[in-house]
């Protein structure tokens, strides 16, 4: 049997270890990434954010900050290279939210001083903006422009928010859906036959060579890059070279949706 003696210093050991313990800060987890998944299913509402709601709910913002955290240190070359593009699409979407959530309320990501190539935000090990996580990572490393479809940089010139996370098991699908749903709407692509004219993203005009670059859609011109996912009479006329290309405005109208 212990002497009295020996079991406290059992006792005043094991009171060391747990407290030592807890002074160690706690790792963000594998299961944190779901986190976001959660918050674009409850706060995305026709591919507009809550923003409002999600600053009142002080349970639902430090789930977001979690997975925030979790992003920051994320092992990304463990990942396949689906699961990659994946997180680098729901890192430029996400920091976009944080930027907003962080200046709220504005009214465009344009009345956020630096918004795209000023605020730092760590990503996977790095530190970013919200511009070098698309063209240095997620453009520059993967060469599929499909992405430049995925991306929301928290207005309304970009496609809906998606209402949950990216992930590398429906990245396929999901980059071809927002590709049918970039020349399914008037907002992004038109065709007039009668005009002979194009009408396109203004993503074209400021991206264009990069559009001509992916090397699995091969593209001569940049708006030639949509011609896969075309019928009809917009496919006849863009294959027969005879339009002109006319630039949609972009609207910069921060993509809020309001309170129920």
């Amino acid at each position: 049997m212990k002497s009295r003696s020996t079991l406290s210093l059992v006792r005043f050991a094991a009171i060391i270890c747990l407290s030592a313990l807890a002074a160690i800060p706690q790792t963000a987890s594998a299961d944190d990434a779901a986190l976001y998944d959660a918050t674009l299913k409850k706060y995305v509402r026709n591919g507009h954010f809550a923003y409002a709601e999600l600053k009142e709910n002080a349970e639902d913002l430090a789930a977001f900050e979690k997975f925030m955290k979790w992003q920051a240190t994320a092992d990304v070359k463990a990942m396949s290279r689906p699961d990659q593009i994946a997180f680098y699409i729901n890192a430029y979407n996400s920091c976009s939210i944080k930027a907003v959530l962080d200046h709220y309320p504005v009214h465009s990501p344009n009345d956020i001083p630096g918004f795209f190539d000023k605020l730092k935000f760590d990503v996977g090990g790095e530190s970013f903006t919200i511009s070098a996580i698309e063209y240095d990572r997620l453009i520059a490393d993967y060469l599929d422009m499909r992405a430049h479809f995925a991306v929301v940089c928290a207005d309304r010139g970009c496609q809906p928010l998606k209402a949950g996370a990216w992930t590398g098991a429906e990245l396929e699908t999901d980059l071809e859906a927002a590709a049918k749903f970039f020349v399914s709407d008037k907002k992004y692509f038109s065709v007039d036959k009668e005009k002979g004219e194009v009408q396109i993203s203004k993503i074209f005009e400021w991206y264009g060579e990069k559009f001509t670059k992916d090397p699995n859609r091969p593209a001569a011109k940049p708006e030639l890059f949509v011609l896969p996912w075309l019928t009809g009479d917009a496919r006849a006329l863009m294959e027969s070279g005879k339009y002109t290309v006319k630039i949609i405005e972009w609207d910069w109208t921060l993509n809020e949706s309001l309170k129920k």
